[in-house]
């Protein structure tokens, strides 16, 4: 074992159970650890026909990112030594990867999977756009500046989810870490614009922010094309940046000052 990689899946209310084997399968040398959403069933399958009333209560980026962090420190707590630790967040879960890092005492940097790095307010917006629901998420906001209460259920999600993401900083967070960040996506992805990925160079609030980018062509939200599986070549990218200290940013990747 070389390094850690704290792992946060993205939306939903299952695990990575049924998967995993398959899915970590290209990594030789790391500790997985993968921090599911409080009340997520493990054993669901990858599409549940609903989640469990349970979980939609406590469906919010701020109890996930509590929750987390607890499970971290014990985790952290049994170390002789820490280990250099990647974390990696699949789509949503990349909302939490920065406000992770008060609990991972050798961090070596962050990697987004299908996420752009923006605030998910600015993220979710574009997403709408091009799915052709931008009417849907203007009435949305409504709502959720509303006086209706949090446990109202709109569009699969409490209004308390919803409020806790429309004031939740991204952009903030990845540059106040001062670490490389890592981004990969699919050029097929039919869930976010390539213009998400190209506006987080444009912000003034990502100033100073070292991204490196991997857009997969072909790929879809899941990395999944005619490269084949592209969550693979990520880990042999990841174990790469373990063994040398560093991230290669070279050949089919970009850098971004």
């Amino acid at each position: 074992m070389l390094f850690r990689l704290v792992v946060i899946p993205g939306s939903g209310c299952t695990g990575f159970t049924p998967f995993a084997a398959k899915y970590f399968s290209g990594l030789a040398k790391a500790q997985v650890i993968v921090l599911h959403k409080p009340h997520a069933d493990l054993s669901a399958g990858p599409a549940p026909a609903e989640c469990q009333p349970e979980f939609l209560r406590h469906d919010a980026l701020g109890t996930w990112r509590d929750d987390a962090l607890a499970a971290l420190r014990q985790v952290n707590a049994g170390d002789a030594v820490p280990l250099p630790t990647i974390v990696l967040g699949i789509s949503e879960g990349a909302e939490l990867v920065p406000y992770l890092l008060p609990a991972i005492p050798n961090p070596l940097g962050m990697v987004l999977l299908s996420a752009t790095g923006l605030d998910p307010a600015v993220a979710g917006e574009m997403q709408a756009e091009k799915l052709g629901q931008g009417q849907a998420w203007k009435k949305l906001k409504e709502t959720a500046a509303s006086s209706q209460a949090d446990d109202m259920i709109v569009e699969g999600r409490s209004l308390r989810y919803w409020r806790d993401m429309f004031g939740w900083k991204l952009t903030a967070a990845l540059v106040e870490a001062k670490l490389p960040v890592l981004r990969v996506w699919g050029g097929d992805d039919a869930l976010l614009p390539q213009q998400a990925y190209d506006r987080l160079r444009s912000l003034p609030a990502a100033n100073g922010l070292s991204v490196c980018d991997w857009r997969l062509d072909g790929a879809d939200h899941g990395l999944q094309g005619r490269r084949g599986d592209g969550v693979q070549l990520v880990w042999e990218r990841l174990e790469n940046w373990a063994t040398t200290g560093r991230l290669d940013c070279g050949e089919d990747m970009r850098q971004r000052p």
